[in-house]
């Protein structure tokens, strides 16, 4: 099993076969700031004879919308190569996320390994979706309008600070302007010098970092990871 020393911060990555098809073992967090080495990692074990893959998510705690936007991307190498791609066993948190993209409906998923490496697509596609399911709301956090608790100052701003003294890798890491709203009112409310305002403000950004995929920036992967774990801290006290 490849355990792979190069691995991306904050995500774990071994490689095996079984099967017939390669399973990625992932675990902690699947994020911006893994997807450069991620995607390289993936494309590593994709070959022209090795097309099937089965990536395990039973371990990944957390996920955003640029993490993935990987498997997307992974998903369509293994189809050009006469494969698939095929995940298993999201947690609850995970799971959510991928049924607010409505990704549930496009990806093939899997109770565990075996169901992966031995059912049909049409007999066990997306077994977690259910009849008249609604979008849940992500495990683990609050909703940007629920205010219950104050992250600490003292590491919020400065962390809010070093995100938008990279506002312009923002904005080219998000040329479709989708981020351009939460980060106005986030800078507003740091200009106001607003606690409560600036705690909204910072978790509805961290929300829509679930929702929406950037383009990799290293500025804007070390200032979303940050200030998602102090919201994320916050939520947890």
């Amino acid at each position: 099993m490849d355990r792979g020393a190069d691995r991306p911060p904050g995500l774990g990555f071994a490689t095996r076969t079984q099967d017939g098809y390669t399973i990625a073992e992932l675990s902690g967090e699947l994020d911006i700031a893994c997807v450069p080495t991620l995607r390289e990692r993936l494309l590593g074990v994709l070959r022209p004879d090795a097309g099937h893959l089965v990536v395990d998510l039973s371990r990944v705690t957390f996920c955003d919308a640029s993490g993935l936007a990987v498997l997307i991307g992974i998903g369509r190498r293994a189809a050009l190569l006469g494969g698939v791609l095929r995940l298993v066993a999201p947690a609850p948190s995970v799971m959510a996320v991928l049924q607010a993209l409505g990704l549930h409906r496009k990806l093939d998923i899997f109770s565990d390994v075996l169901a992966a490496t031995t059912g049909s697509e049409s007999a066990l596609r997306s077994p977690h979706r259910v009849a008249g399911e609604t979008t849940p709301e992500i495990a683990g956090r609050r909703p940007a309008t629920g205010p219950a608790g104050t992250p600490d100052a003292g590491e919020l701003r400065p962390a809010i600070a070093t995100l938008l003294a990279e506002i312009d890798a923002w904005h080219e890491a998000d040329p479709e302007g989708r981020f351009t709203p939460a980060l106005h009112i986030l800078a507003r409310a740091y200009a106001d010098l607003d606690q409560t305002a600036l705690a909204q403000a910072a978790r509805s950004l961290v929300l829509t970092l679930t929702r929406h995929p950037l383009t990799h920036s290293p500025a804007v992967a070390a200032a979303a990871s940050r200030l998602r774990r102090i919201v994320e801290a916050d939520g947890r006290d």
